[in-house]
């Protein structure tokens, strides 16, 4: 149970101050604050913010940034994308063969300004889930009144996706010892559906087993899941949550006073 699709803390003792559900409401909370921000120096304290607070957390850094650059292509498609087309003023132009390609100087600052915030916003909860267990991140849900069903489905989600990732991986590495990538595109398209095809075919019955071993346990015929509940510590986060908002009202606009 080493592997998983998100940065969970399996095999390692529970220190955490606050409740798994405390956690993950302020991480919302905080999401859907940066996601509302258009400024950048906003988004820029607030990114300093968790980053800070991660390192009081003693973050595993190399898990959580592992995670993000996988995502990172997306991000880099505000940047490159959108300074082509939104905007009015012509920063610049790129000459092309078939005419010249204007990059916008609102473009860019917007472009800026969403991959930040998405960077901001994956950076919250990836740094949250690196600090609790999976049955402590199922029992949050579970304590937020989330369905069974729907708690199950994430939690086969969870554990067999890496697993099926890897087993197409080491199919395809054994389709190249084999010489299958050697082949004309007809034939790599042909190797390129017969493992899409294996992989989804052993997916599906592997499902079946995991679905007939949990209804064997009783899933699905009483509560497999229990809450984790709130702590009084949780209060401190909403102290901290209020704080920040504060500070971002009262604190910010003064700084951008005396830097301009």
């Amino acid at each position: 149970m080493s592997k998983f699709l998100l940065p969970f803390s399996e095999g390692r003792t529970s220190r955490s101050l606050f409740s798994s559900t405390g956690m993950l409401v302020s991480s919302f909370f905080l999401a859907a604050f940066v996601s509302i921000q258009n400024s950048l120096i906003y988004v820029l304290f607030i990114l300093g913010i968790v980053v800070m607070g991660g390192i009081v957390a003693r973050t595993r850094w190399g898990t959580v940034l592992s995670l993000i650059s996988k995502i990172e292509v997306i991000i880099l498609a505000w940047l490159l994308i959108i300074p082509l087309i939104y905007g009015t003023t012509v920063l610049f132009q790129i000459s092309l063969p078939w005419g010249t390609l204007p990059v916008f100087q609102e473009g860019v600052e917007r472009g800026l300004l969403l991959a930040l915030r998405m960077i901001t916003i994956i950076l919250i909860f990836i740094t949250t889930l690196s600090h609790m267990t999976l049955s402590e991140f199922i029992g949050a849900l579970k304590t937020l009144q989330v369905p069974t069903a729907m708690l199950g489905s994430l939690l086969i989600m969870l554990r067999f996706i890496p697993l099926f990732m890897e087993e197409r991986s080491q199919m395809h590495n054994a389709q190249i010892l084999r010489g299958y990538d050697l082949g004309n595109r007809w034939q790599k398209i042909r190797s390129l559906g017969n493992l899409v095809g294996t992989t989804i075919d052993r997916a599906f019955d592997r499902s079946i087993v995991v679905y007939e071993a949990m209804a064997l346990r009783g899933f699905g015929k009483g509560s497999m899941i229990s809450e984790t509940g709130v702590k009084r510590s949780d209060a401190i986060l909403l102290v901290l949550l209020a704080v920040l908002v504060l500070s971002m009202l009262f604190l910010i606009p003064h700084l951008e006073l005396i830097i301009i």
